[in-house]
């Protein structure tokens, strides 16, 4: 039996978690506050600084309601959001948006 197997599988693990940890954060703006607006295409959030943001839901957005995945359907005016987002031609547009009902 190798025994260098474990020690390798820990380092590519470590490898991995830390190459995704740079890339969920590198260039990723975070929108959080509450739903003030939605669309088919876009969702309005006031900000924690009470400013108001538009952010383009692409088809490739994912969502998550109570950390379970979800659709953008179940999303509602009045939850609160976290959303990742990437500013693209002038726009920002979503990678996921995380929600939870304003009463959680």
């Amino acid at each position: 039996m190798k025994r260098h197997t474990p020690v390798f599988t820990l380092a590519a693990l470590l490898l991995t978690g830390i190459s995704l940890r740079v890339h969920a954060q590198e260039g990723m703006i975070h929108v959080i506050g509450t739903v003030t607006a939605l669309t088919d295409k876009a969702v309005t959030v006031e900000t924690t600084d009470k400013k108001s943001v538009d952010v383009v839901l692409a088809d490739t957005t994912s969502h998550a309601k109570d950390k379970k995945t979800a659709v953008r359907s179940d999303l509602k005016v009045g939850d609160r959001v976290v959303i990742h987002a990437m500013k693209m031609n002038a726009v920002l547009q979503a990678h996921t948006v995380e929600f939870s009902e304003a009463n959680h």
